[in-house]
């Protein structure tokens, strides 16, 4: 007799997502679980292959690239190699800001789905996508669910982004039957105070999940705060960390605290999944299928080893085709093929987003992810960065763009107090630019108070 997973695993969903919907999920992670253990160059092949659908597509159906492909002389039938991709132009945020319309693809016929991103910049982006992409995508997240240990039907819990804004009773109710029958439980991952980390290993304990999902700073701090109660919880499979930069020391916490293998991902809301480890834990497989990664330095591909800027292409999407988009990450490529045995390629390490822990007047903690995943919905916005200084006195600047209205501002205050407390000391400006730092970076959140990371709560 199947018990609950099992009954969902080979019959339930099979029926709901093939059957009655009409999609090809799972014959997509059928045929990515049988490539990816095709050799590398065969899988290098492919992709590259894809690439070249990709551009000659883009040339004649997308106003966008036709014309900016014009414009630097360019034409995709001259692509032989990946070298060839260096002569094309990159996409950059600012190119989605004000072109999203001509990104679109012409006489493209379906429901298009709207999505953004608040940027681990803090230039948040518009951008849309397809059912059919959508599909593939989650497919690309399923199959490296898999090397996590995770099975359709199995209990989640996630550590991430939750509604920030009042949901409609329908909508909660719809999401919440949709989570209950997936089996994925969502905790907000934004309140990092040691009363909601006590809760959150409460729910572990009782709940018993076979895959724990967070953001990386979310689970480390839940990861302290359990070492230091001495808090004994059921292991999981796996614990996935993704959306922010995963260091050695944080690893070494969340495994030992939860007992578990940490997986590390690494994607972007614009595409999803990029790259992710298997269960060799020796960097992350790239998801070549579905993207075409490039790493440019110095106006050329960098070389194993070498530091690079990530540009990647949307291999699957066909409604709003992303093509050399530059995603302002740097990454480095692996020299040496996984010892797993899957031919697909592999990133050494990404330098990915490091957001800073805001600290309220109780010593309650905010995950600075809280504002890209707000301001993504808040098209209005053009720039931000958010300041504390040491009094805790939190200061949220917006570069207003078009049709930008007071009201949003209200909005963004009444948010951040609602997490750290009406007494919290919470400032919105309006400034016409932000400098970047000494570096030529842009940080998201900036906080000049010191954080006690062995507990929920600021020294």
């Amino acid at each position: 007799m199947y018990g609950y997973g099992g009954l969902f695993r080979n019959i339930l969903f099979p029926f709901y997502e093939t059957r009655l919907r009409g999609r090809e999920t799972l014959k997509d992670l059928e045929r990515l679980e049988r490539s990816q253990w095709r050799s590398e160059d065969e899988i290098r092949d492919l992709s590259f292959r894809r690439m070249l659908a990709t551009l000659h597509f883009a040339e004649q159906h997308v106003p966008f690239y036709r014309a900016r492909f014009a414009e630097h002389g360019v034409r995709a039938a001259s692509v032989k190699a990946p070298e060839d991709l260096l002569r094309f132009p990159v996409l950059t945020r600012a190119d989605l800001r004000a072109h999203g319309q001509d990104l679109l693809a012409e006489g493209f016929v379906g429901r298009l789905y709207s999505s953004g991103t608040g940027g681990s910049t803090g230039e948040p982006v518009q951008f849309r996508f397809d059912h059919r992409t959508y599909e593939r995508r989650i497919a690309a997240a399923m199959r490296s669910d898999r090397w996590a240990g995770a099975r359709l039907g199995d209990r989640e819990l996630h550590l991430w982004g939750t509604a920030l804004l009042a949901e409609t009773l329908v909508k909660k109710a719809k999401r919440s039957l949709h989570e209950a029958i997936l089996r994925k439980k969502m905790i907000s991952a934004f309140d990092l105070s040691d009363r909601r980390l006590a809760a959150f290993l409460d729910e572990i304990a009782r709940y018993r999940p076979r895959l724990i999902v967070g953001y990386t700073s979310a689970l480390y701090q839940a990861a302290r705060y359990a070492l230091s109660e001495g808090r004994a919880l059921p292991a999981p499979r796996g614990i996935v960390t993704s959306a922010e930069r995963l260091f050695a020391h944080q690893r070494e916490a969340i495994e030992r605290a939860f007992g578990a293998p940490v997986f590390d991902r690494y994607g972007c809301r614009e595409l999803m999944l990029i790259a992710a480890e298997c269960e060799r834990h020796a960097g992350k497989h790239i998801n070549m299928e579905g993207v075409f990664v490039e790493l440019l330095r110095d106006g050329r591909h960098a070389l194993p080893g070498e530091a690079g800027e990530v540009v990647v292409t949307d291999l699957v999407c066909r409604s709003m085709p992303l093509i050399r988009y530059k995603n302002q990450d740097v990454a480095i490529a692996a020299g040496a093929p996984c010892a797993c045995g899957r031919g697909l390629p592999m990133l050494a390490s990404v330098e990915g987003r490091v957001l800073d822990l805001l600290v309220g007047p109780d010593g309650e903690l905010l995950a600075g992810e809280l504002f890209p995943h707000l301001i993504k919905d808040q098209p209005t916005i053009a720039r931000y960065q958010v300041y504390q200084d040491r009094r805790r006195a939190i200061t949220v600047k917006l570069v207003p763009g078009k049709g930008f209205q007071p009201e949003t501002a209200t909005l963004i205050e009444r948010v951040v107090r609602q997490h750290l407390g009406e007494r919290a000391d919470v400032c919105v400006q309006i400034v016409d630019h932000i400098p970047l730092t000494s570096g030529g970076k842009h940080r998201v959140t900036l906080s000049e108070v010191p954080v006690q990371l062995g507990r929920g709560r600021a020294a």
